[in-house]
């Protein structure tokens, strides 16, 4: 019988992804800025301003999103983010109502369909807030 050496930590793994703690074995980044890169709506007019404590997500200057290493906040109003908070890893946001944080150990599939979810509904109640210099709303 043979018995195979163990991998080196510098060895691609059995699914083909580099070793390290920047993705999970299924390819899920953990950073959720990366996360929404990669996957979340980030067209005009959403805007990034990325600082030392994070990054924000803003449209007309106003934030509807942060994101930073494992962390996510959205602001998804009262009663969304009353239903978001009986989701596993998810607590009131220190940024006031209706914002919720997300802070998941790991970012696993679920987490990720939350973020992105959550991210694009905060995203469209922004823009819905937008208002035109003729006082009706862009949606």
């Amino acid at each position: 019988m043979t018995v195979d050496p163990p991998p080196d930590a510098d060895d691609e793994d059995d699914l083909g992804e580099e070793d390290g703690p920047d993705t999970t074995p299924t390819g899920i980044p953990q950073d959720m800025v990366e996360l929404l890169e990669e996957t979340a709506d980030l067209a005009e007019p959403v805007e990034e301003t990325t600082g030392p404590d994070g990054t924000t997500y803003r449209v007309a200057g106003r934030p509807f999103a942060w994101a930073s290493g494992l962390a996510f906040e959205a602001q998804l109003g009262p009663d969304i983010a009353s239903a978001a908070l009986r989701t596993p890893d998810v607590m009131p946001s220190p940024r006031g109502p209706g914002w919720i944080r997300l802070a998941p150990a790991v970012i696993e599939d679920h987490a990720a369909d939350r973020v992105v979810a959550w991210f694009e509904m905060a995203r469209r109640i922004a823009a819905g807030r937008i208002v035109k210099p003729d006082g009706s709303r862009r949606h």
